[in-house]
């Protein structure tokens, strides 16, 4: 009887199979796992303009209301402090979102540059309510502006999101 030798796999072998089917398996589900994560990162975008837009519109109910003599300095200053505050921290929460394609990184762009643009006149907003009355049609129109900023990169992040959804 002759004996059969104890044939066991190396352990480099074994370990360079593992290595192998796990790389041809995560290369298969690249572009569906890219896709699924610049979504949801899309998703954090569109939910940070949504608070940019809800400050600037804050923000304009503020002003509007203190201008017709509707509503206190001291609440209008309250209610627009909140807004900048809401504004600075959506442009935080883009700056800081991260995405794995350049289609996806020049929407996010986008969007960071609208919401920073729309601090500005949120902030000055607030600036004119520490101020002697004066009339608001500035600082409306900027904060009208801004909005429309927003608007609009919301609708190229909404695109992208369609775009990212179909295959």
């Amino acid at each position: 009887m002759t004996s059969r030798p104890n044939r066991q796999p190396s352990r480099p072998a074994v370990v360079l199979t593992v290595v192998v089917a796990l790389t041809c398996g995560l290369a298969a589900c690249a572009p569906a796992a890219t896709r699924a994560d610049d979504a949801g990162a899309l998703d954090s975008v569109s939910d940070h303009l949504d608070d940019s837009s809800s400050a600037v519109a804050s923000a304009e109910l503020a002003v509007r209301a203190r201008a017709a003599g509707r509503l206190p300095a001291v609440t209008a200053d309250v209610a627009v402090g909140d807004a900048v505050e809401t504004a600075t921290g959506a442009v935080h929460g883009i700056g800081t979102l991260v995405v794995a394609t350049g289609d996806a990184d020049r929407v996010r762009d986008d969007a960071l540059d609208a919401a920073s643009a729309a601090v500005g006149p949120v902030a000055a907003a607030r600036t004119w309510l520490g101020r002697p009355p004066s009339p608001a049609d500035d600082v409306l129109r900027a904060l009208d502006d801004a909005s429309s900023t927003l608007d609009d990169a919301s609708g190229t992040v909404d695109e992208a999101l369609a775009r990212r959804v179909t295959p």
